[in-house]
């Protein structure tokens, strides 16, 4: 994960790779002689000074505007999910069992709702839900805690929790859809083994779900669910989750498998009514595809290639954006900011749109420390690490913006409600006002 061997010394803005400064030092030694000499203690080479100086960090350290300490679930992974939700200038979190919704401004508690509550939790439209640890799903409502339904039935081991519509549901190795208004029971999947649940999406009244199969060799599928009944409507062999929806079609990147390798990335375009492929596209390159801003990205071989979406690759110029090469990063995204992001676990750079030019947004820091989550909203990068530090950066220049500690070194996504930036780490909640340099302009 890490390239140790071509690690270099960076601020934020600038890059020093390792070596120079040495070849800088002896040049100036050479030439000034007495006037440039390492510092030794009471013997020769037991202790040297060389680029002992830098750029001073003059970032605050600060205070979070509130912390509430929640319920920490038994399976950290768990938290790479979330398990708190916002809306109505509120923050819901489980604290004691009990589901507390928090003001968002000032985390105070404004209603507290049940016993044994635990995550998943979901919020649509002025509704909370969430389950018991008896399984059984409460929808309650936002404004005032009250209660507007719990099911009659219940269901074991549900890890996602989901609302579309006029329907919830959850996933606990199958798919139940509950109705919205009354709690009633509507349907179970009935697709004849459990399934992994990789991703899930909702396109022209079908489930999608992105999952794997193993027998004589690994391959990833795409099924699709009724939403009104759960039967399956078809089956997509070696197609990921949905990379773009648009009315009754979508784009799926297709898969490879032990026999059938591809050579050139593949979208297909696949009718969400039938299930049939109507479309076909490959591109030159063999990499991971996203779509995004009515352009396709292709991250291969440490290099984002970007066509226009409806392009025919060999007949429009593609454009290509690229990191530092001394990084060996394994994830690019985006574009935010108007920069294509990239990181190696450690460092995080970004290539701008407009003329490809690199920022650095610096490493982790700390030896031992990498970065355990980041996260976007508007020109705010903000980047969590795993001693449990969160630092807020400018996507546009590259500063810090500020820097709390969190006492968790777990991380869930960061959200955004209100004004604040609403951080969840291991065991708390933190609040923070959003700086308004970076709010999208």
């Amino acid at each position: 994960m890490h390239d140790m061997e071509n690690q270099s010394w960076k601020d934020d803005t600038v890059t020093i790779p390792f070596g120079r400064p040495v070849l800088l030092f002896t040049l100036v030694f050479v030439l000034f002689g007495a006037f440039v000499r390492p510092i030794y203690a009471d013997t020769p080479h037991s202790s040297y000074q060389g680029m002992n100086w830098t750029s001073p960090d003059t970032t605050a350290t600060v205070k979070p505007k509130w912390t509430v300490a929640i319920d920490s679930p038994k399976d950290l992974n768990t938290i790479n999910a979330g398990t708190i939700a916002s809306g109505e200038g509120k923050v819901f979190v489980f604290q004691h069992g009990r589901l507390l919704a928090l003001n968002a401004k000032t985390g105070k508690t404004l209603w507290a709702y049940g016993s044994k509550m635990i995550s998943p939790i979901a919020y649509r439209d002025g509704v909370v839900y969430a389950i018991s640890e008896e399984g059984v799903l409460h929808a309650i409502q936002a404004i005032n805690g009250k209660k507007k339904w719990a099911t009659a039935s219940r269901t074991s081991g549900i890890a996602r929790l989901l609302v579309n519509g006029d329907k919830v549901y959850v996933y606990n190795g199958h798919i139940r859809a509950f109705d919205a208004k009354s709690g009633t029971l509507l349907w179970t999947d009935h697709f004849p083994n459990a399934y992994s649940d990789q991703d899930i999406q909702f396109a022209a009244g079908k489930v999608l779900v992105s999952t794997s199969f193993s027998g004589a060799y690994t391959y990833q599928t795409l099924l699709a669910f009724n939403e009104s009944n759960g039967q399956l409507a078809w089956e997509a062999p070696n197609a990921s989750a949905p990379l773009y929806i648009q009315g009754n079609q979508i784009i799926v990147q297709r898969t490879s498998n032990l026999l059938d390798q591809l050579e050139k990335t593949t979208l297909d375009t696949i009718d969400t009514l039938s299930g049939k492929i109507v479309k076909t596209v490959e591109y030159e390159e063999n990499g991971q595809a996203w779509i995004d801003s009515g352009h396709v990205y292709i991250f291969a071989a440490g290099v984002v290639y970007a066509y226009p979406l409806n392009a025919v690759p060999d007949q429009v110029a593609r454009d290509s954006y690229r990191s530092d090469s001394a990084y060996k990063n394994f994830w690019a995204g985006g574009p935010d900011a108007g920069r294509i992001l990239f990181t190696d676990g450690d460092q995080i750079t970004g290539s701008k749109l407009v003329n490809k030019s690199v920022v650095y947004y610096g490493s982790a820091g700390t030896q031992g420390t990498s970065i355990a989550r980041f996260d976007t909203f508007g020109n705010g990068l903000y980047v969590a690490y795993s001693d449990g530090r969160l630092e807020a950066k400018d996507l546009i220049t590259a500063k810090r913006v500020f820097v709390i500690q969190t006492k968790g070194r777990v991380f869930g996504p960061t959200l955004r409600e209100d004004g604040m930036i609403i951080v969840q780490s291991q065991g708390s909640v933190n609040a923070v006002s959003e700086p308004a340099l970076l709010k999208a302009k």
